[in-house]
């Protein structure tokens, strides 16, 4: 080496490969780099080392032999081998060597690949990374030269579609061909904007599977323009979304679904987080208290607003009840209308938690309005109320009538008998006589008077004989003592009974029907038709008097209370009442009711 010419000393020196010389693997040379890549400071670490000690024993076996073939004068052929630094790190190289002129040295190139290794690693990791994405996304690649309109489709493009390899030819006409008919103007679209840079290629597309049916594709393609110019290729990929659309149909499909059922059952729909205190109302919802959406704020506070003072005790101690582990949030409560009053709801929710036997985070539920139903209730009750009174008073009625019939009945016979036996007496005295007849007449009149009294209470023709015979006796008596003609026309009920509430309800609504004939409509004819029809009974009570505004009923004094007095005992027993009435036209009062159905026909009319 002391005789190479200063100039390639130089060279070898300045290069940044490492060169080694070595006669029978024992290092006479080293240049700077080869000190530099084997961590040495100075040559003399390193020369008169066999060669192979700075190698890793991995790498002796084939550095030796590959080294023996160079010396031989074979060709040269570059192997990788990893060599150990003095401070024992170990470092990638490119191995190279070649025999110096024919003679036992032999010159050895090493050079440090471990960045190469370390790009190719990378490399190799980020197309493996890539090829796992579209692996794991299912997501088939296609690459369209639009020069050539040559396009390369992935295998796993072509598997979308059902096709082998071989069967979708590397052209743009393959997807032409695939392509439905009506997103062909799409897809031109798409690749006219994508040309000129006004928009990225991107699209949803039908492509006809191989066996006829087709499937929905998500399409995204990065447009290639080499430096600038124009768009040449574009790269891009399918994802098959024909699942996510068939998801997407059948969840708007429920969701509407279970739109219109709320709509239908008339509920609104809330969603509490409890972890922020937001609150999702729906429109439904605020609608049932008169706001619309942007009325409400979507806290708990608005709520908490509208909810009844003497609700809220209730309301925490459901909302308790939940943290305690309760399956279900429900309860009842009042919420203040926009107007101002309060409506009754029904609010039921369901917990949810992230995990099972964890805090509750969110309350999902509905309100139902409860106002209809507890007015319902309340109607209810009174009615229920209502038909006990009345009954109650038809069975007190019955039993005054009955005393006085009886101990009454029996006192005035005795008085009457009395009077005969006095009148007999004070036959030869006739100022004694005048004054027995005149006491005499006195209780007959009583007698007389303890007898309407009595029928008015409750006409024993009404339990012995039924309606008909009662009502025709009532209207007799009412006709002679109000001094109108009325006649009275029924069909049926000539063997058939109603219940007993039935027949009295009827009764005195016709009782209190002449009775207002009597004191307001100053009629000359009353005309009463009771029929009994296979399945109900209508009673009609007609004058032809002054008549009135039904409308204002209310207004007329006592009238009104004894309409209301009507309506109520037909609502008692399940009967519709109707008023015709205009003022100078007459009233006619129609009492309809439904009752089992008879096989007795309309026969027994009178």
């Amino acid at each position: 080496m002391t005789e190479m010419a200063e100039p390639y000393r130089r060279l070898v020196e300045q290069s940044p490969d490492a060169l080694f010389i070595c006669r029978e693997f024992r290092v006479t040379y080293l240049n700077g780099a080869a000190m530099r890549l084997c961590g040495a400071s100075a040559p003399e670490h390193v020369l008169g080392r066999s060669l192979l000690d700075v190698l890793h024993p991995d790498s002796r076996d084939r550095v030796r032999d590959s080294v023996g073939r160079w010396a031989a004068g074979h060709p040269l052929v570059p192997i990788e081998a990893e060599i150990v630094r003095r401070d024992t790190s170990t470092t990638h190289v490119e191995v190279l060597g070649a025999a110096l002129d024919g003679g036992p040295d032999v010159q050895v190139i090493l050079r440090d690949i471990t960045e190469r290794r370390r790009t190719e690693a990378a490399l190799r990791e980020s197309e493996e990374r890539l090829t796992l994405a579209f692996a794991g996304a299912q997501e088939g690649v296609w690459d369209w030269n639009l020069e050539t309109n040559e396009v390369v489709y992935s295998p796993r493009w072509k598997q979308m579609l059902g096709y082998a390899d071989h069967e979708i030819e590397p052209h743009v006409s393959a997807w032409e061909r695939v392509l439905h008919p009506d997103d062909k103007a799409l897809a031109v679209e798409l690749t006219e904007r994508a040309r000129s840079g006004e928009r990225p290629y991107v699209g949803e597309f039908r492509l006809r599977h191989k066996d006829g049916h087709y499937i929905h594709v998500l399409t995204r393609g990065f447009p290639v323009r080499p430096e600038g110019g124009p768009v040449v290729r574009i790269v891009g990929t399918h994802l098959d979304i024909t699942e996510r659309k068939r998801t997407e149909a059948a969840l708007r499909e429920s969701e509407e679904r279970l739109t219109l059922a709320f709509a239908g059952a008339q509920e609104g729909v809330w969603d509490w987080d409890l972890e922020t205190g937001s609150v999702v109302y729906s429109s439904r919802w605020k609608q049932m208290l008169g706001y619309t959406d942007e009325e409400i704020e979507p806290t708990l506070a608005a709520w908490e607003r509208l909810l009844h003072p003497d609700d809220k005790a209730r309301a925490q101690e459901v909302n308790d009840s939940v943290v305690r582990g309760a399956a279900t949030y429900e309860g009842e409560f009042r919420l203040r209308h926009k107007d101002g009053r309060y409506i009754h709801v029904l609010s039921r929710g369901f917990p949810v938690r992230h995990e099972p036997g964890g805090p509750v985070v969110r309350i999902v539920g509905t309100h139902f309005d409860l106002t209809e139903r507890k007015l319902a209730d309340a109607e209810r009750t009174r009615t229920e109320l209502l038909s006990r009174l009345v009954f109650a008073q038809e069975d007190e009625r019955r039993r005054i009538a009955r005393e006085m019939h009886d101990q009454f009945g029996e006192q005035l016979t005795a008085l009457n008998l009395r009077i005969r036996l006095l009148k007999e007496a004070c036959g030869d005295h006739p100022g004694l006589s005048e004054q027995v007849v005149a006491l005499e007449d006195v209780a007959q009149r009583l007698d007389r008077d303890v007898d309407q009294l009595v029928w008015e209470l409750r006409p024993t023709a009404l339990d012995d004989l039924g309606l008909r015979a009662a009502l025709a006796n009532y209207i007799n008596d009412w006709s002679r003592r109000a001094h109108v003609s009325a006649q009275l026309h029924t069909t049926g009920l000539l063997d058939d009974r109603l219940p007993s509430e039935t027949e009295t309800a009827l009764y005195r609504i016709a009782q209190e029907a002449l009775t207002n004939v009597a004191k307001h409509s100053q009629a000359k004819n009353v005309e009463v038709i009771l029929e009994r029809r296979r399945d109900h009974v209508l009673l009609i009570v007609e004058d032809d008097g002054v008549g009135f505004d039904p409308s204002g009923a209310a207004g007329v004094a006592g009238q009104g209370f004894g309409l209301l007095g009507m309506r109520e005992r037909a609502g008692l027993i399940g009967a519709t009442l109707q008023i015709e009435s205009s003022v100078g036209a007459g009233t006619t009062i129609f009492v309809r009711i439904a009752v089992a159905a008879s096989d007795s026909g309309e026969a027994g009319h009178a």
